[in-house]
């Protein structure tokens, strides 16, 4: 067997030490990966970290970072003086030492600061910044009123958890209560 030190076209020759380095790097790559935060190459925008933080004065929920910014994406799209906008808030609530939205809410001027704040809270709460058929959506199943209710509300045919659970009893959609 002859073995020639020029490989014929087509034909690609490794030694174990090259097999082995590349597999730990392919190993290491992987390693170093999955161990950055999630939104490490996401947080593109310079209003994230401010958004986020009157997001969590203005909403007294667990907030999820992607749909942060998937929020953020949409409003710096609508809003041009975003920026200027969410300073103003922040510096009203950092003025009231607020930890939760009734500490600082009423000192808000009435005027775009209270619509972005309105539209704030909205968009946590429903999936979406406005009230109409041409809203993008960027949230659904991590919307807060869908949060809310997703333990209550079962499909007629389906127990809470999942198809095929048949032995339970599912919770009556009638009688409405009325109050």
């Amino acid at each position: 067997m002859n073995h020639s030190s020029n490989p014929s076209l087509g034909e690609v020759h490794f030694s174990r030490r090259q097999i082995l380095l590349s597999g730990a790097v392919i190993m290491a790559s992987g390693l170093v990966t999955s161990t950055l935060p999630r939104n490490a190459f996401a947080e593109s925008s310079l209003h994230f970290i401010p958004f986020m933080q009157i997001s969590r004065l203005l909403v007294n929920h667990k907030l999820d970072d992607t749909v942060g910014q998937r929020m953020l994406v949409l409003l710096e799209a609508e809003l041009p003086d975003l920026a200027n906008l969410l300073n103003q808030l922040l510096a009203i609530a950092r003025a009231r030492q607020a930890k939760v939205v009734e500490d600082f809410f009423p000192a808000i001027p009435t005027g775009p600061v209270q619509d972005l704040a309105y539209r704030i809270i909205f968009g946590w709460y429903t999936g979406s910044l406005a009230p109409t058929r041409a809203a993008k959506s960027f949230a659904f199943e991590q919307a807060l009123t869908w949060r809310t209710t997703q333990d209550t509300i079962t499909i007629p045919s389906y127990g809470i958890s999942g198809p095929n659970n048949w032995q339970r009893e599912n919770t009556p959609v009638l009688p409405v209560p009325q109050f």
